[in-house]
């Protein structure tokens, strides 16, 4: 006899950790597979969130909705679990010319960007711990997620639900007879929430999941920063006083594996633009990312079996998709709801159906 659980979840990063406490919290039962490793993207990941990002500074995809969402998500979640992980921190990014500064002022008073703009310095402030001599701009609504102590918290809570197994998962050894069969667990559905582990599988191997490398560095700075800085490089508390991660590079294919010299380096030169104060070089680290060519989620089933599910292409910005899709999906698999035709996976048919 199968034990039996509503859903199999196979990858424990942001995907699969927010999925399963979302589908936990539903009442479900899940049994997550997971096979944890030093360059998944959850496992350096620095955990920023901020609604307005990219060179030139837009308000994120969906970003009304997506931040007031987290925030609850992780806010609620560390009061159940009795955890602290999730951290709202302003942030300031220096003005590198009055001339930049003179377009932020306008669209900082737009009805579109008002709501995510905390303040505005038409002079040096924080001078002590960021060069502004332009003046900088704080943004509202961000802050960063200790990632690793989230997946550990979700992890732990699993185990003692009996929830989870570490291990290789083989999709061969899948069964479809009704429900889907693995080992000695049965479930009605699979979640494949493994990053660019799915393209590994027999189900989701041409999918267009595009690998992006991103580099961190950890640093110590002989003072305690009151907020996030965020010019070239971003730098945000880590675990430890005084410890900071710093990040992050952005690396598309080919790319060597393993920490590179000239990701080290860049980051350092940006972080010595960034901030006055000397600091310690004190660990660098490297991830792949999962992420889409239209930079949008992938969610949904197998055209040819509607048993097989994906969560997946969270890319840079996953701590901040997480939670809103996880609940997205959720709705889906218990049918409450369609997918959103902006992040089902039957957008990429043509290519996929080759």
């Amino acid at each position: 006899m199968n034990q039996r659980v509503d859903y199999f979840i196979v990858g424990l990063g942001l995907a699969g950790s927010t999925l399963a406490w979302e589908l936990v919290q539903r009442g479900k039962t899940v049994m997550v597979f997971d096979a944890p490793a030093d360059n998944h993207a959850s496992a350096v990941a620095a955990g920023l969130f901020n609604p307005i990002t990219g060179k030139v500074m837009t308000k994120a995809w969906k970003a009304d909705i997506l931040f007031p969402f987290l925030k609850n998500f992780y806010s609620s979640a560390e009061k159940i679990l009795k955890r602290n992980f999730f951290h709202l921190s302003p942030m300031y990014r220096p003005f590198i010319s009055t001339d930049e500064r003179k377009l932020w002022k306008q669209k900082s008073e737009t009805d579109e960007l008002k709501d995510f703009v905390s303040e505005f310095r038409e002079v040096s402030f924080f001078e002590h711990q960021v060069n502004n001599p332009f003046g900088g701009i704080g943004i509202a609504h961000a802050g960063y997620l200790q990632v690793g102590l989230w997946i550990a918290a979700i992890r732990d809570f699993l185990r003692s639900q009996n929830s989870y197994q570490e291990c290789l998962f083989n999709d061969q050894e899948l069964l479809f007879d009704g429900a889907v069969t693995y080992q000695e667990w049965a479930a009605d559905k699979i979640i494949f929430c493994n990053g660019l582990g799915s393209l590994q599988s027999r189900w989701f191997e041409k999918l267009p999941i595009i690998p992006l490398k991103g580099e961190v560095l950890t640093v110590k700075i002989n003072q305690v920063l009151d907020r996030i800085y965020n010019r070239g490089v971003f730098i945000v508390p880590s675990v430890e006083a005084n410890v900071y991660r710093v990040g992050s590079t952005y690396e598309h294919k080919p790319f060597l594996e393993g920490p590179s010299t000239g990701a080290r380096e860049s980051l350092e030169s940006k972080l010595h633009e960034l901030i006055p104060s000397p600091f310690e070089i004190v660990h660098q680290e490297w991830g792949i990312r999962p992420t889409s060519p239209d930079r949008r989620p992938m969610l949904g089933a197998h055209p040819d079996n509607k048993n097989v599910v994906i969560f997946n292409g969270l890319g840079t910005k996953g701590v901040s998709l997480a939670p809103y899709f996880a609940h997205h999906l959720a709705d889906w698999l218990e049918g409450v709801d369609d997918l959103s035709t902006e992040v089902n996976i039957y957008r990429f048919k043509a290519l996929y159906s080759k």
